[in-house]
C-alpha cells in the first residue's frame, strides 16, 4: 500500500491539496466510463423525495440544471462499479493520513460538455475544521475526485486557492468568477489521475471551453465524529446506502461506511 510521504505531508499542508498521478489505468478509466454514460442518460424517478418534510427540497438522483452539465449523485445506488473506489490503495493511505477515521459521506459525478459555464466558489467546511497538532493533520471533510478524462484549465476542471484551507479573510465570492478570483490555481491532470483536497480549501469548476466530454467521479469523506445525517438531512439518501447495497461491500469497505449503520433512513 502506498506510503505517505513527509513531502506529501508538507504539500498538503502547505497546499491544502494533492494531485496523485497514475492511480487509474486507461482500461479502469474506459470501465468507469463505460458504467457511467448509460446511468447518465436515465430519468430516474426518485419516490424517495416525496417523503421529504413540505417545503423542503433535496437533489435528484440525476441533475441537468446547468447547461451542457450531467451530475449523478449516490453512485453505489446506481450501480457496483464503482464501489472499489471507496478504499482505492492508492487513496485510503491518504484518507487515513489527512482524516484519521475517514467515513464515507457523498459520491457523485460530474460530466461537462463544451458550453458548460463556471460554478460558484464554495468550500464544505469552515478553516477552523483544519488542524494540524501532535503532528497530524486533521482535516474534517475531505474530497477524492477521480479524473475519468484529461483536467486542462480549459476542461472545466476543478480550480483551488492554494492555502484557503487556512485562510482568515474572505473576499465577497460571487463577485469573483473562475480565474478572476486572486490565487486561483488550477488542479490539473490526465485521464486516471487523482485529485485530494480538504473542503476547507475554497474551490470552484471552471467553465468548459474544449469540445468532448471531460467527467469526473467525486467521492467524500468524513471524520468518524461528523454527524452526516444533520449535514443535509434532505440530501440523506444520496448519503446513505441501506444493507442490501452494504451486503456486497469487502470489510474495510464496511469499516469506511459503518456509520450507516447507526442512522435510520426508510427513503
Amino acid at each position: 500500500m502506498t506510503a505517505v510521504t513527509l513531502e506529501d505531508r508538507f504539500l498538503f499542508d502547505l497546499q491544502g491539496f494533492l494531485v496523485l498521478r497514475d492511480v487509474l489505468s486507461p482500461d479502469e478509466c474506459a470501465t468507469l466510463l463505460d458504467a457511467l454514460r448509460p446511468l447518465e442518460a436515465v430519468d430516474y424517478p426518485d419516490e424517495w423525495m416525496q417523503s421529504l418534510p413540505p417545503g423542503s427540497s433535496g437533489r435528484p438522483t440525476r441533475e441537468t440544471q446547468i447547461p451542457h452539465q450531467t451530475r449523478l449523485n449516490g453512485l453505489p445506488r446506481l450501480s457496483d462499479a464503482f464501489d472499489y473506489l471507496i478504499d482505492h490503495p492508492r487513496v485510503l493511505p491518504y484518507l487515513r493520513e489527512f482524516v484519521g477515521e475517514p467515513q464515507l459521506i457523498n459520491t457523485w459525478s460530474i460530466s461537462k460538455d463544451q458550453g458548460t459555464p463556471a460554478g460558484g466558489w464554495h468550500r464544505g467546511i469552515a478553516p477552523t475544521d483544519y488542524s494540524y497538532r501532535d503532528e497530524q493533520i486533521r482535516s474534517r471533510m475531505f474530497n477524492t475526485v477521480y479524473f475519468l478524462t484529461d483536467n486542462g484549465p480549459e476542461d472545466g476542471c476543478v480550480v483551488g486557492i492554494p492555502g484557503s484551507h487556512k485562510n482568515n479573510i474572505d473576499l465577497a465570492w460571487r463577485d469573483y468568477k473562475g480565474l478572476d478570483m486572486p490565487g486561483a490555481a488550477p488542479a490539473t491532470g490526465r485521464a486516471g489521475d487523482v485529485l485530494l483536497f480538504s473542503e476547507a480549501v475554497i474551490h470552484d469548476g471552471l467553465p468548459k471551453t474544449t469540445p468532448g466530454t471531460r467527467s469526473n467521479i467525486y467521492f467524500n469523506y468524513v471524520h468518524a465524529h461528523y454527524n452526516v445525517m444533520m449535514r443535509e438531512p434532505t440530501n440523506s439518501h444520496h448519503f446513505y446506502f441501506p444493507e442490501a447495497i452494504r451486503a456486497r461491500f469487502t470489510d474495510q469497505q464496511r469499516e469506511l461506511t459503518r456509520w450507516m449503520e447507526l442512522a435510520r433512513w426508510e427513503y
